[in-house]
């Protein structure tokens, strides 16, 4: 493929000109050939990640999450991930891990969507990249819950909890669930699957624990009448089978 049609598939090639390494660059263009998608925008520039959004052939909107190599602190993500079961064979180099550490946020998110939790679809990954649904509208991306305000806060609770049981239920644990890393977009989404794990890992307790410490803070701060942390743990407790 030439450089004239990679760039085809990147609406504006300046968006992101100088905003990833070559390699990464070649990486986006594998998998926007291999899925029909061209970027449209970038919608958030962070320290670790980059999102930016596309269309695809259907003219549906999507998300693509990429990690940037360079920046991400793999000595963390190793940490995360050594305790995964489904991780055992594990190479130290850095890009090696923020590669699983991808595809892992895909495998997450495809248990957390085949489980009815509200979430992203994930749709593909390629090494550093992961490409899945877009939560807004027209490009532009749904609010985070600790960003906006909204009424009968209490109904959201409950379906927080409940998605939250349904996600544990299933095997998962999100392991950074707090009001940053859900959206609202008429519902509450759950998003950043990336420190997510299997049940079956030693620290899948303490991750669950804090998940619920987090999202009650966030609750009770916001005049909710919130449940019992160590009741709503005991209860995730004996659906996870710790």
């Amino acid at each position: 493929m030439g450089l004239q049609r990679k760039r085809e598939s990147i609406k504006n090639y300046k968006i992101i000109r100088g905003v990833f390494d070559e390699r990464t660059l070649l990486v986006l263009y594998k998998l926007l050939n291999r899925t029909g998608v061209v970027v449209e925008s970038l919608v958030k520039e962070g320290k670790e990640s980059v999102i930016l959004s596309g269309l695809n052939k259907e003219k549906e909107w999507v998300a693509l999450k990429v990690y940037r190599t360079e920046a991400c602190d793999f000595k963390n993500m190793w940490k995360y991930l050594v305790g995964d079961p489904r991780f055992f064979k594990l190479k130290k180099s850095r890009r090696s891990i923020v590669n699983t550490w991808c595809r892992r946020e895909f495998k997450n998110l495809k248990i957390a969507y085949e489980s009815k939790v509200r979430c992203p679809k994930p749709i593909d990954f390629e090494e550093n990249i992961l490409m899945m649904s877009f939560i807004g509208e027209d490009g532009i991306p749904a609010p985070r819950l600790i960003d906006i305000e909204i009424e009968n806060l209490e109904e959201v609770y409950k379906d927080v909890l409940k998605n939250l049981e349904r996600m544990v239920k299933n095997g998962l644990v999100h392991g950074d669930l707090s009001a940053y890393n859900i959206l609202f977009f008429e519902k509450a989404y759950f998003i950043d699957f990336s420190h997510g794990t299997t049940v079956d890992n030693p620290i899948a307790p303490e991750l669950l624990k804090r998940d619920i410490k987090n999202l009650n803070l966030y609750f009770s701060k916001s005049g909710v009448e919130v449940k019992d942390e160590d009741e709503i743990y005991e209860r995730l407790k004996k659906l996870a089978g710790f």
